[in-house]
C-alpha cells in the first residue's frame, strides 16, 4: 500500500506532537504553583517552551499545505 501522506501532513503531525509534549512539560512546571511542597528543576521551564516551537512548526506545515494546493 502506498503512503499517501504528504510532507506537509507529516510536518503538521510532528508539530502537534511537539506542542503536546510542550504542554505536558508546562503542566509539570506549573504544578509547584498549585502544590508548594513540590519542587521542579528549572530545566522544565525551558522544556515548556516547546509549546511555542510546536505551534511554529504547525504554522510551517499549514503554509506548506496551502502552497501545495494552490492553483498555478
Amino acid at each position: 500500500m502506498a503512503d499517501t501522506t504528504s510532507r506537509a501532513d507529516r510536518v503538521l503531525r510532528v508539530g502537534a506532537a511537539i506542542t503536546a509534549l510542550g504542554l505536558i512539560f508546562t503542566l509539570i512546571a506549573v504544578a509547584p504553583l498549585l502544590f508548594p511542597s513540590l519542587g521542579t528543576p528549572s530545566a522544565l521551564w525551558f522544556l515548556s517552551m516547546l509549546t511555542g516551537v510546536g505551534i511554529a512548526v504547525i504554522g510551517v506545515g499549514l503554509a506548506m499545505s496551502a502552497r501545495s494546493r494552490r492553483v498555478p
